[in-house]
């Protein structure tokens, strides 16, 4: 029997109702906000309104046994055409327990469907094969970059018929963090603070996600890249004129701390004579395309010595932002001093 490829979560979404029904669904990752939207588009589809009491159950790999879930699946449904069994935790089944179910699918009840929620596949064990084979798998992974944000906010825009630039998504994808539930929640505050008017701006943007979350947090890293002290402190007084510091400061160290993994990534690369077109295009994925020069350049400012130190203030600062009775704007203020200052 050949085995099933995983399918990524979107191709999953655009195709399924186009898709014959299947007898089992496993929805892999660690994604929570892609594993609820792929559940939800299976159940969507197969519940009738009105016999989810009969005819809809949910389980749990941690409580339930593997015989009370082909228990279950066994059951002809009352109401609706197929009965839905969904497993959640499937990751913490009992060895036998998963032998059993996975057995099960070797001859599915026709009127069953079964849907099983799991961190990871495991191709290594009997049932892991079986499922793999036997079941449609379909990936939900975290974005890795600001370019799979990008691909998920085009989707979406779609779905939701929305209008938004090339420019505006991508200052949305830059500015929002590699997560999808705070990317979809983000989304929601620019639906409602432009009153559902259906087209969103670069202007919209800043002014609902906050400056510093958008070109003033990438005007400040510049300016340290560039290690130019006093235009870092202007911008950083700009940033702290516009926000409270108790709602910024660990942002802004989470972002530098971004910022100079990219460019000690960049020093690494460089030593094992990969070529600068090279980093650009296939190793600074997470940085939008026109500004990838940038922090090449910014590289060239700091030794690998230096970004060890960099590093070391900046976990030093997070440590004091949380911890100490310190103003806040003080630590921000030192820590931009010694990044630009480092030696």
């Amino acid at each position: 029997m050949i085995k099933k490829k995983q399918i990524p979560h979107y191709e999953f979404l655009r195709t399924f109702e186009r898709q014959k029904e299947q007898p089992a669904y496993h929805i892999i990752g660690t994604e929570v906000y892609l594993a609820d939207k792929v559940l939800q588009k299976i159940l969507d589809r197969f519940i009738i309104p009105g016999s989810e009491e009969f005819d809809f159950i949910t389980m749990y790999g941690d409580t339930n046994s593997g015989s009370q879930v082909v228990e279950q699946l066994e059951m002809l449904p009352f109401l609706a055409k197929n009965k839905l069994v969904v497993i959640k935790y499937f990751d913490q089944m009992k060895v036998s327990d998963k032998n059993l179910i996975a057995a099960y699918l070797k001859n599915p009840v026709p009127t069953s469907i079964l849907i099983i929620t799991s961190e990871k596949a495991d191709a290594r064990t009997n049932a892991g094969k079986l499922i793999a084979e036997l079941a449609i798998n379909v990936l939900c992974r975290s974005p890795y970059s600001a370019d799979d944000l990008f691909k998920w906010l085009r989707s979406e825009i779609y779905k939701k018929q929305l209008k938004m630039d090339n420019e505006a998504m991508q200052l949305f994808a830059s500015s929002v963090p590699l997560d999808f539930m705070t990317a979809d929640n983000e989304l929601e505050k620019l639906i409602i603070f432009t009153k559902n008017s259906g087209k969103i701006s670069a202007s919209d943007i800043k002014e609902t996600i906050g400056h510093t979350k958008t070109d003033k947090v990438f005007d400040l890293q510049n300016a340290i890249g560039a290690r130019n002290l006093k235009h870092s402190l202007v911008v950083l007084d700009n940033i702290l004129s516009n926000e409270e510091p108790s709602k910024v400061a660990v942002f802004i160290i989470m972002m530098l701390t971004r910022f100079y993994t990219h460019l000690w990534k960049v020093n690494s690369l460089r030593k094992s004579s990969i070529s600068e077109s090279e980093i650009e295009s296939r190793y600074l994925t997470d940085v939008f395309f026109k500004y990838r020069h940038e922090y090449l350049a910014f590289a060239n400012n700091y030794s690998f010595e230096q970004i060890r130190s960099a590093f070391s203030l900046l976990l030093q600062a997070d440590t004091d932002a949380k911890s100490l009775n310190v103003k806040l704007d003080i630590i921000l203020h030192s820590l931009i001093y010694k990044l630009v200052k480092v030696n």
